[in-house]
């Protein structure tokens, strides 16, 4: 039941992306809630499997916080790395 939360919550990022980040027409609509869904199912599945229970403090901590973190330095990174490529090409 807690990775539905995950789920809507990386939805929600995908929603207020465009809104956040600048330079849209250089990456796609579902790079952002993709980024942000793999990063907050991958951390759950690591910390639940080191111990960490549903109900603790740092499960939710880190990957509530640690998604919009990796949704906006990834698709800066993504963007970055496209328009170097793009510029090299022409």
């Amino acid at each position: 039941m807690e990775i539905v939360f995950i789920l809507i919550y990386g939805s929600l990022l995908g929603l207020i992306a465009p809104y956040l980040l600048s330079g849209r027409e250089n990456f796609g609509v579902l790079l952002a809630p993709a980024l942000s869904l793999v990063f907050g199912f991958a951390v759950w599945s690591i910390l639940t499997w080191c111990g960490l229970s549903y109900n603790d403090y740092w499960i939710w901590t880190v990957t509530l916080l640690g998604m919009p973190i990796v949704m906006i330095f990834g698709v800066r990174f993504i963007r970055a790395q496209r328009l170097n490529s793009e510029t090299k090409k022409a």
